[in-house]
């Protein structure tokens, strides 16, 4: 059995991967039969106490570290990807595969040296948001490689707010950059980000030609649903993605990763919705067109 630890207990996904994992039922019906969740760290003592109660963890230890040489592999799933580096490199430095929640980090800095540190130590490693791995997302996936030909264009829908306490755009809107990795890969060229009244749109210039909306309203402003749309040169389609099961699968992409130490992403996969967020970010800040190149 795979033992699994989870740093950060503030995250609703703490709860959902130790249920996945623990509990009879699973969670939403769904169960990953071939991992226990059995450690978890959290800063918070009464939230990781209630973590650890829902999700059937039987070890809360006082530090990170303790969980070296007691798990198989961590899951870093703090709401702020900015704490991301200073607790998942440790883990990596020391050879133990990890899985590091969305999003990957607050910065590209900090994303870059994550990935070089899981490359050098040949570690299973990976990062994503789960929307990007879900059914919905791979069959709408399947369904344009078959019917639509080359992509033209799109848009890409996900609640988001660039004034989060956690990390700003990145805490949301990696939903976003990452559904657009998903179905339009590597290759994005520059963002230009414009916001009215707590909504924001971005458009995405790719390599290829293919241009791509992110539409971003914040929560309070409109009730948004993730969804793709996507627009080829023979036909498209579009799908609301559905969260049910985006855990479900997520957990076992990032679980097998670990067994094997084969990457599920490129190291250019993992980082070029870092990259989007990051030029998002600037544009709006500085009213520009921003070239990822640039950054």
């Amino acid at each position: 059995m795979f033992k699994l630890g989870i740093i950060g207990s503030d995250n609703s996904h703490a709860i959902a991967f130790s249920r996945l994992a623990n509990i009879e039922e699973g969670h939403n019906g769904l169960r990953v039969e071939d991992a226990r969740v059995t450690h978890i760290y959290g800063t918070d003592p009464e939230r990781t106490a209630e973590v650890a109660e829902k999700g059937q963890i039987p070890h809360i230890v006082d530090a990170p570290e303790a969980m070296l040489g007691q798990v198989d592999g961590v899951a870093c799933v703090w709401r702020h990807g900015s704490k991301h580096l200073e607790y998942a490199l440790p883990f990596i430095e020391a050879g133990v595969p990890t899985f590091v929640d969305k999003p990957l980090a607050g910065n590209i800095a900090d994303a870059t040296r994550l990935v070089d540190a899981a490359e050098s130590a040949g570690i299973g490693f990976t990062s994503f948001s789960t929307l990007r791995v879900s059914q919905a997302t791979l069959e709408l996936i399947a369904e344009l490689k078959k019917s639509a030909g080359p992509l033209a264009c799109g848009v890409v829908s996900s609640p988001a707010d660039p004034e989060s306490q956690y990390d700003g755009i990145f805490f949301y809107g990696i939903h976003a950059a990452d559904m657009m990795n998903a179905v339009w890969d590597c290759g994005c060229r520059s963002v230009c980000a414009t916001s009215h009244e707590q909504k924001v749109v971005a458009i995405c210039k790719f390599d290829g030609g293919a241009v791509v909306t992110l539409n971003l309203p914040h929560h309070d402003k409109a009730k948004c649903p993730f969804h793709i749309l996507a627009i080829g040169k023979d036909g498209w389609s579009q799908r609301e993605i559905d969260s049910a099961t985006a855990y479900y699968h997520g957990m076992q992409i990032f679980i097998e990763a670990m067994k094997t130490g084969k990457w599920p992403l490129s190291r250019e996969q993992i980082l070029e919705p870092i990259k989007v967020l990051t030029a998002l970010d600037l544009s709006l800040k500085e009213q520009r067109e921003v070239e990822l190149a640039g950054l």
